[in-house]
């Protein structure tokens, strides 16, 4: 089994899975952000392009069944880019059960630079949070500008 699959899987309850996300998208559109259903490069799941505020969605992740996951972390990083179009972190002080956290170390140390580490922690820590959605619309309407 692919291992962003499987750590997509162990990050969310099963109860969030099926949860919907239109509140979040309509709040990523109220504050200038787009989201694509759009393959990203090497063959990720999904990805944020701050210059453009633009968040890639393989179309993949609904047969796979982690939109939720995916579209949740895209966001973390859409929060971060904001106000001014550099991630920076949200430093909402969350943790996740010790299974999660060890899965998350284990990414971070063999899929991502050391530069963005901390950046991506995040964002997979906060998707992880029964309450992620509104963790992320909270975090939008506080640092994004009025568009």
């Amino acid at each position: 089994m692919n291992r962003l699959l499987l750590l997509m899987m162990v990050l969310l309850p099963a109860r969030a899975i099926a949860a919907d996300l239109t509140a979040l998208q309509q709040t990523l559109f109220r504050y200038g952000f787009q989201i694509e259903a759009r393959q990203p490069p090497g063959g990720a799941y999904g990805r944020f392009i701050p210059g453009q505020r633009l968040l890639e969605i393989s179309p993949l992740v609904g047969d796979l069944g982690i939109t939720r996951p995916v579209l949740l972390h895209e966001a973390v990083h859409a929060a971060q880019s904001c106000p001014d179009g550099q991630l920076t972190l949200l430093n909402l002080k969350r943790r996740s059960s010790p299974v999660v956290e060890s899965r998350i170390r284990y990414l971070l140390t063999n899929h991502y630079s050391q530069e963005h580490q901390a950046l991506e922690q995040e964002a997979f820590r906060l998707q992880s949070q029964p309450d992620a959605e509104a963790l992320i619309i909270a975090a939008l309407k506080r640092r994004c500008p009025a568009r």
